[in-house]
């Protein structure tokens, strides 16, 4: 797995630029991980490959009547079969720390984002005067009692109506509601076509015309 132990932040040299980039130890862990994970995943394949041409030769020297070479083949694809089971297992506690590695630094990430929070927090508690504090507390404070006197006078009078009166507004605003839809229902929409301007203003110069000419 490497050299853990050492130092947790190591410099290297970036060929690119000729900066220096800070490798800590974690990334090397993170890196370490990911290449033994990618060697374990080329090895299941590579015993795959094997054990597939292990059963494939196997029939052949059946089909030949080499029974002792088949027998050989098949034992060699069992082992093949056993080493693949033992490379997954591998493989899967390599994927487990890997994973417990990258949600290591996000959990990282992630404090780093609420401890910005809080100085931000900090920082605008100290910009608040204590005086302003104080008045918006008041001023929240009057607010709330508005409110609640309000509710209190709602309360009053509700207590002092008379239901069979709201009842029979709300009946009567149905009504007129009912009434304002019959009247919309039953009004006639002309269906001929309303005249032009041009028709409009033409009728309105001869009248001009016979108006003058009676006047005449």
């Amino acid at each position: 797995m490497g050299n853990i132990g050492s130092s947790s932040v190591n410099q290297l040299n970036d060929p690119s630029g000729g900066q220096k980039a800070l490798i800590t130890s974690a990334d090397r862990v993170h890196l370490e991980l990911k290449l033994q994970r990618d060697n374990l995943v080329a090895a299941i394949r590579k015993y795959e490959h094997a054990a597939q041409s292990e059963h494939i030769k196997a029939i052949q020297y059946v089909k030949e009547g080499k029974r002792h070479l088949a027998l050989y083949c098949l034992k060699r694809r069992k082992a093949q079969t056993s080493q693949i089971t033992l490379v997954t297992d591998m493989l899967d506690n390599v994927q487990r720390l890997l994973d417990t590695v990258e949600f290591s630094q996000i959990e990282r990430e992630v404090f780093d984002a609420m401890k910005c929070g809080k100085d931000e927090l900090s920082r605008l508690n100290a910009l608040l005067k204590a005086d302003d504090v104080m008045e918006l507390m008041d001023s929240t404070a009057e607010t709330v009692n508005e409110s609640r006197q309000i509710n209190e006078i709602l309360a009053q009078q509700l207590d002092h109506c008379d239901e069979n009166l709201l009842l029979s507004e709300l009946f009567q605003d149905a009504a007129v509601v009912e009434e304002s839809k019959d009247i919309l229902k039953d009004a006639v929409v002309p269906s001929h076509n309303l005249p032009s301007d041009e028709k409009t203003s033409k009728r309105a110069t001869d009248s001009n015309y016979e108006s003058v000419a009676l006047s005449a």
